[in-house]
């Protein structure tokens, strides 16, 4: 009979030595583990398999060995007597040297010259029995832990043969330990001082401590390799002994390689230095050379050894615990200043069944931990967490919760905090922030948490991280659970418990719908029949370059109408619709609702296969077309009616036709992606409509502007708002075709922002007398006749520059007496040097003299030596004060009575004398770049003056967004602001001739400023940072030789001349200005005296007024040119509606970019809106975004937001008129606050339903039990959020299903999958949308079928078949899909889109040199290819108009800036071979190109025969 065996282990040396026994005919009676992997490999292998944990008995068991291999766990005696010839354990060291635990570890401590392996029999104390087989090997002197465990299992591997053929044989040969010499390593031990390095020691020593605690990537049970560093703990990965020589821890060099620290004796470098929670810590930031680290003395060993003493044994539950979900806060918020605790009382201290209860269920979790704090833990700052994990768990009875919560509660009292390296040893943990929830024993906040619950009672909320909304209904649904639970059975499951009190169920169900409004009681077409009586001559419809009056657009419609009446078009009949993006296009779908018809868009660019089936199934009677495109509609009964070719349209007459269709009647059916890979038609009524208008006129702004660019198709139902609601309201729409719709820009220049200058004085002293004061004044004049806005004076510092300029207020008065025109402002007035009362009545002198053309800048102070004037005032003090004067100028200037303090303390009340003119004082904020103040600006509705002098372009842009994000959160739009940018100027013929005549002056001016000259002279690439330095701040100019200083000098005047300036000729003017346009400055302040010669500075003010000419003209748009950038600029678009990913080809694009500063309000939506791209689109210069929301079953959007930053992803915001949002749970019931739910729609939106498919109908229109009517099921998971007002917006999380929105559309991804699965060849297909590069979402389609399929054929049915947006870019063979435990295929686990063995053909054909190979360089980069070929093309490969965007403008940048490329090529030239020959001027094979559209003319052909043929046989001829 076969030898058995039972073997216990958790590490794949226990499969090795199974394979080992197995291969020898050996029998395993099973295998016990805790290990996923062994316990698959032990089902692969026909073992049984028993879990570690429950396995007590040998009960069902025969075995003659128990083998224990890599187990750390005590083996239950009765298994061990079960084993009826013994057990023998693997021990990883030699005995009896090193018992115990962690014996590599030890033996390197310990300085051991050998290790070793033993196997030993199970018998007496814990590892003293018998040794059976051992084996030793030297420790090399770069040993490691790993690598020493590595050592030691090959060991064991090596001599597990002689210990299972000495099993077999049945009596092993046995030698008992000599237990005097034994040394044991219990679990518990840990390294002195835990780990921290004492540089009293020889680095030797040091090294090897560092070596010990290596366990590479692998878990350390004991602790990490510590530098302390003043408070602040460094995890070391390495250490080498070096030479050097210093005070014991003194640093003697920190540089890329490490800190390298003296010891007692020699020096060891130190690298891999970490922070707690992993972040890398270069060298240099950690310490400075010279610095001492302190070595911890005795007492100190003994204190950090005590303290991690008291929590070591709880490291097992500690693991346990965070490897789960912390608590969580779904909308919490980053700190916004110092911590701001307040206290909500709960009525009663909450039960641990209670809190795990609110715990788990704002965690969405069913376990989660919390941060516990005890009062009476030991506090050992920097080495111990201050907190420990508390388990507790969400579900089960209300038993067995307070169970398990009361044994958490235990645990974290005897173990209440963990050492902080902890989650760094073990990778299974990662870094573990403290929870957002706490509980604390204490009674006080534990650091870290937005939500402390106490031990007596009270609910403790950060409101720095919380809104103080959501912090009481938090405090009101812990208070409800409490309640709840002590009245509850404890044998009740928590699902039987309420999710929330009442109060905040109606507030959810009532408060936050409380959308109810009056909607007018008619129809669509009569809505537009209204405008176009009260403004019949107005614009109403532009396509390229002709309009139609709202007269000529109705009476259009209205003879179409008649017609169609004549044809038995009334209420309820569906009416097809096959028209180009021309005026047609409206006047059609005007004319079908003036009929009383529905209208079915059937839009020309989808695949004749799906107008087919959309004709089939509507069953429409009529359809409308066009000549062009007649010949490409399927064969139906329908009647034909060709707009452009319908001879008895002359004769109708041009009156709005009498009745028509109700408001409850259909007004447009739209098909929408299905599941099950048949579209759905969904039918949209007139007063789902109508509603939607009225809500469309509380979220859109009347006073935007009045012409909308309109860009989405129809069959897109967006179309509804920007095509009917637009006319409804007396919008002039600018149609774009079907071709530019998607085309940014055709190359035309273009620049349609307006950019304002103005003329800055700094401090040019031009002599004596009047003459002082030349360029002052005569620049004045110039500037006050050439179109420039303001001049702006200074007011001097005690510094090298303003000498000339006291106050500029009395300059201020001298400019207002040679102008008429131009502003006279304050450039800037330092406010906390001077009384408000002063500075108010100065001004008020200067806005009458120049009859109400003053503004002030207003400046907080930059040297400390200024506020000699007001020392009360000085740093810190003097930001506080500048706000404090702007508050009080501004009220004076009204006219306000203002206190002020007399010297007893006595408050009088000012009003200034004399009165301004202007009722307003117009303030700039002048900032040096903190994006604080940039922030506080906006919030106080303050213009902003600011520079280059230490911040770049794009670094101005990025502030200018969250300045006008603060202007729109204070409820003001940024059109209204002005953000200047003042740069050093000047202009002349030539290039080189301003740089020389710039460069003396700007160094001189450089030179004064020391903090620049250190900003430059850390950037210069030959400066040599000082040792230990590493701020520029810190640099000591005094060290910098006169050669220094000059090179450092003439790097910074190079990088100002180039980067920073208005420098250069009038076209370098020029592109200065269009960068700066893009970013949204709206004024740039000439900085003109700044030590250039008098006579030479009012030269270069004719280049100044020619530069601001010209970026102020009517820009070039070409002949033909009606691209999306040209149509913004051709007709002041004023709003565009789009989705997020058309907003982000526009702003890739510079010419469409710069177009967009003419558009004041920018509507997104269809899908997720990322708030990088709105910080990107507001630096482009979009004045307002509007994020929308909305099924197309709830007509069009039902909620909307105001766009901001602030958040990863765009709120979605808040339902409008008549419209209800219910975020619900699988049951239907409402979640609460911050809890994830399916979204569900009420209200007047909700559609009547799709249109012959009562069962899917029934299924997401369903009655609402919340109040009258019905909802619609979304799909889309979302939660309600605090949105810091006292109210809630809603959260866009993502689909519940296999939905999902690309570029606007919303797309089944079962309906594709139906459709590949179609294909012969196809077994199967699975369909994803993955996200390739930041906002680049693409379709990609798995497949697995025959060995031939060809994944070409696959994307040739499917785009014969589906609409472009919905075939997949990315086409994967796959062998078999992945499987879920549950054999689902495994979405998760498909692999990355590689380059699949259909795209590496034998006529792949390698680019050529030059041009082909730069832009294949571009497109494997943009369409993450690995490999382009000379024939690839650019949309087969999974391009679209976005990537066709990026590519554009990369290939310009690569190929230069005189390369000839518009977007419009890549699409005319989609090859790789093609495109390069277009671009170098070779011929082009057009060969293709003419196969196609002669097989196109042979189908029109063929099609219209057919069509004859048909209505010949349908009318009897």
């Amino acid at each position: 009979m076969s030898t058995s065996a039972l073997f216990i282990g958790n590490e794949s040396l226990l499969v090795q030595c199974a394979e080992h026994w197995l291969g020898r005919g050996l029998t395993i009676t099973a295998v016990a583990t805790r290990n996923p992997d062994i316990a698959r490999w032990a089902e692969g292998r026909g073992i049984p398999l028993r879990a570690q944990d429950d396995l007590r008995t040998p009960e069902g068991l025969d075995y003659d060995w128990l083998l224990s291999v890599a187990n750390l766990s005590i083996i239950p005696q009765s298994l061990l007597g079960g084993a009826r010839r013994g057990a023998v354990n693997f021990h990883d060291g030699p005995l009896p040297r090193h018992a115990g635990l962690n014996a590599p570890v030890w033996a390197i401590l310990g300085g051991e010259p050998r290790h070793g392996i033993t196997w030993h029999m199970i018998e007496g104390g814990i590892d003293e029995g018998d040794i059976l087989v051992a084996r030793d090997f030297e420790i090399a002197p770069d040993d490691t832990t790993l690598t020493l465990n590595a050592r030691a299992w090959e060991a064991a591997v090596d001599s597990f043969p002689e210990l299972a053929e000495a099993l077999v044989a049945g009596n092993p040969a046995r030698r008992p330990q000599d237990l005097s010499q034994r040394s044991y390593h219990p679990r518990d031990k840990r390294p002195a001082a835990a780990g921290r390095l004492g540089f009293d020691r020889p680095a030797a020593e040091v090294a090897r401590l560092v070596r010990a605690l290596d366990h590479g990537d692998f878990a350390n049970p004991l602790a990490l390799p510590k530098l302390w560093l003043g408070g602040r703990l460094l995890a070391v990965r390495t250490a080498e002994p070096v030479e050097g020589t210093g005070a014991p821890g003194t640093v003697l060099a920190a540089d890329d390689t490490g800190l390298t620290v003296a010891c007692v004796a020699g020096a060891v470098r130190l690298s891999g230095l970490r922070e707690m929670d992993g972040a890398e810590v270069a060298a240099p930031d950690a310490a400075r050379v010279g610095d001492v680290l302190a070595s911890a003395s005795a007492d100190e060993v003994t204190r950090i050894d005590d303290a991690i003493a008291a929590v070591v044994g709880g490291e097992g539950a500690f693991r346990r615990a965070l490897t789960a979900e912390p608590a969580a806060l779904p909308f919490a918020q980053p700190a916004r200043g110092a911590a701001d605790w307040q206290e909500y009382p709960l009525g009663a201290a909450a039960t641990p069944s209670a809190l795990a209860l609110w715990a788990a269920q704002l965690a969405g979790r069913e376990r989660v931990y919390l941060a516990f704090a005890d009062g009476n833990a030991p506090r050992l700052p920097g080495y111990l967490s201050g907190w420990a994990p508390l388990p507790l768990p969400g579900s089960g009875t209300l038993d067995r919760i307070a169970a398990d919560a009361e044994q958490g509660f235990q645990r974290a009292r005897r173990w209440p905090e963990f050492a902080v390296d902890l989650p760094l040893r073990d990778p299974a943990i990662g870094p573990a922030p403290v929870p957002a929830i706490g509980w604390s024993d204490a009674n006080r906040p534990v650091l870290g948490t937005v939500l402390t619950v106490t031990a007596d009672g009270r609910l403790l909320a950060d409101l720095s991280r919380i809104d103080r909304m959501g912090a009481q209904l938090l405090a009101a649904r812990l208070a409800h659970f409490t309640a709840a639970v002590a009245a509850t059975a404890g044998d009740a499951d928590a699902a039987s418990i309420p999710a929330m009190p009442e109060a905040e169920r109606q507030l959810l169900l009532s408060a936050w719908n409380d959308t109810a409004c009056a909607v007018p009681d008619h129809s669509i077409h009569r809505a537009f029949e209204a405008q176009a009586a009260r403004t019949p001559g107005g614009a109403a419809l532009s396509h390229e370059d002709s309009t139609l009056t709202y007269a000529q657009l109705n009476a259009r419609a209205n003879r179409l109408a008649h017609l169609l009446r004549q044809m038995g078009v009334g209420p309820g009949t569906v009416v097809g619709l096959n028209l180009r993006r021309s005026p047609l296009l409206l006047v059609g779908a005007l004319g079908i609702l003036k009929a009383g018809g529905a209208y079915l868009p059937l839009d020309p660019a989808y695949p004749a296969d799906r107008i087919a089936l959309y004709v089939e199934d509507s069953g429409a009677p009529v359809i409308i077309t066009e000549t062009a495109l007649e010949p490409a509609l399927p064969d139906s009964d329908a009647e034909l009616l060709v707009l452009d070719a319908e001879p008895r349209l002359a004769a109708m007459p041009e009156t709005n036709p009498e009745g028509g269709a109700a408001p409850d009647d259909l007004a447009y059916l739209i098909y929408t992606s299905g599941s099950t890979g048949r579209p759905k038609g969904v039918l949209l009524e007139h007063r789902n409509a109508t509603n939607f208008f009225v809500g469309m006129d509380q979220r859109i702004p009347d006073s935007d502007g009045r012409v909308w660019l309109a860009v989405t198709s129809l069959s897109f139902d967006i179309s509804v708002l920007e095509l009917f609601w637009t006319l409804a309201r007396g919008y002039h729409v600018v149609l774009m075709g079907e071709e530019e719709r998607a085309l940014v820009s055709a190359g035309s220049r273009i620049s349609a922002r307006k950019m304002d200058f103005s003329l800055f004085y700094w401090g040019n002293d031009d002599g004596v007398g009047r003459q002082k004061y030349r360029v002052l004044l005569e620049g004045a004049k110039f500037a006050d006749q050439h179109g420039f806005c303001a001049v702006w004076t200074p007011e001097r510092h005690f510094h090298a520059f303003g000498g000339p300029y006291p106050n500029p207020s009395v300059t201020g008065a001298a400019v207002a007496a040679v102008t008429t025109n131009l502003e006279v402002r304050a450039g800037s007035c330092v406010a906390p040097l001077h009384h408000p009362i002063r500075v108010a009545e100065e001004w008020a002198v200067i806005d009458n003299l120049t009859n109400g053309r003053t503004a002030l800048g207003i400046a907080s102070g930059w040297h400390p030596e200024d506020f000699v004037l007001r020392p009360e005032n000085g740093p810190p003090n003097n930001k506080a004060a500048m706000y404090d004067t702007i508050d009080k100028l501004r009220r004076m200037w009204r006219g306000e009575a203002v206190p002020f303090p007399l010297n007893d303390g006595r408050m009088v009340d000012v009003v200034t004398q004399p009165r301004p003119v202007s009722r307003e004082l117009a303030i700039w904020v002048t900032t040096a770049g903190n994006p604080d103040t940039w922030r506080e600006a906006g919030e106080i509705g303050a213009n902003v003056l600011t520079h280059l002098l230490g911040q770049s372009v794009d670094e101005v842009g990025e502030k200018i967004a969250i300045y006008h994000e603060a202007l729109r959160k204070s409820g003001r739009d940024p059109a209204d602001f002005k953000v200047t940018l003042m740069l050093h100027s000047y202009i002349c013929h030539d290039r080189e001739v301003a740089r020389d005549r710039a460069r003396g002056p700007m160094k001189d001016y450089l030179r004064s400023a020391a903090a620049l000259v250190k900003q430059y002279a850390w950037a210069f690439p030959a400066f040599k940072k000082p040792q230990g330095v590493t701020n520029p701040m810190d640099i000591d100019l005094r060290s910098l030789d006169a050669e220094e200083t000059e090179a450092i000098l003439d790097f910074a005047f190079q990088r100002y001349f180039e980067d920073s300036g208005l420098f250069g000729t009038v076209e370098d003017g020029l592109a200065r200005v269009e960068q700066l346009k893009r970013i949204g400055v709206d004024e740039i302040a000439c900085l003109i005296d700044y030590g250039l010669p008098c006579d030479t500075v009012l030269e270069g003010l004719a280049p100044l007024a020619e530069i601001l000419r010209r970026s102020n003209e009517a820009p070039e748009l070409a002949e033909g040119d009606w691209s999306i950038a040209a149509q913004i600029t051709r007709y002041g678009a004023t709003h565009m509606q789009c989705t997020p990913s058309m907003a982000r080809m526009i702003a890739m694009n510079d010419d469409a970019r710069a177009a967009m500063g003419n558009l004041r309000h920018l509507i997104l939506g269809g899908e997720a809106l990322p708030a990088s791209l709105v910080a990107d689109l507001t630096r482009a210069g979009a004045r307002r975004i509007t994020n929308m929301y909305g099924p197309t079953e709830t007509t069009v959007w039902s909620t909307t937001a105001p766009a901001g930053v602030t958040d990863p992803v765009v709120s979605i915001g808040t339902p409008f008129a008549n419209t209800q949002c219910y975020v619900l749970d699988e049951d239907g019931q409402p979640v609460p606050l911050g809890a994830e739910g399916e979204l569900w729609i009420g209200g007047e939106g909700v559609a009547r339903g799709y249109w012959q498919r009562p069962d899917l109908t029934e299924d997401r229109f369903r009655p609402n039990p919340f109040a009258p009517g019905r909802i619609y099921g979304t799909g889309d998971l979302v939660r309600w959020r605090p949105d810091g007002q006292g109210g809630a917006k809603l959260e866009f999380l993502g689909r519940a299903d296999h939905q999902v929105k690309l570029r606007g559309y919303r797309i089944e991804l079962g309906e594709i999958e139906a459709a590949a699965e179609e294909c012969a060849g196809v077994r199967q297909a699975v369909v994803i949308c993955r996200e390739m590069a930041p906002g680049d979402l693409r379709l990609i389609a798995y497949l697995t079928g025959d060995h031939q399929l060809s994944t070409d054929t696959v994307k040739r049915h499917l785009a014969e078949r589906l609409p472009p947006h919905m075939v997949p870019g990315h086409f994967v063979r796959l062998a078999e899909f992945p499987l879920t435990p549950n054999r689902k295929v495994d979405r998760k686990a498909l692999p990355d889109v590689v380059e699949s063995a259909d795209a590496v053909a034998e006529d792949f054909v390698a680019p050529s040199d030059g041009t082909e190979a730069t832009i294949a360089a571009v497109w494997a980069r943009v369409l993450n290819r690995p490999r382009i070929g000379s024939r690839d093309n650019f949309f087969a490969l999974g391009g679209h108009s976005l990537l066709a965007v990026q590519a554009h403008r990369e290939i310009r940048a690569a190929l230069g800036g005189g390369v000839r490329l518009s977007i419009t090529d890549i699409f005319r030239f989609p090859t790789l071979e093609s495109l390069a020959a277009h671009l170098s001027g070779g011929a082009v094979d057009d060969t293709a190109r003419k196969q196609a559209e002669a097989a196109e003319e042979t189908a029109r052909a063929d099609a219209i025969a057919r069509r004859r043929a048909l209505r010949a046989q349908r009318d009897g001829g």
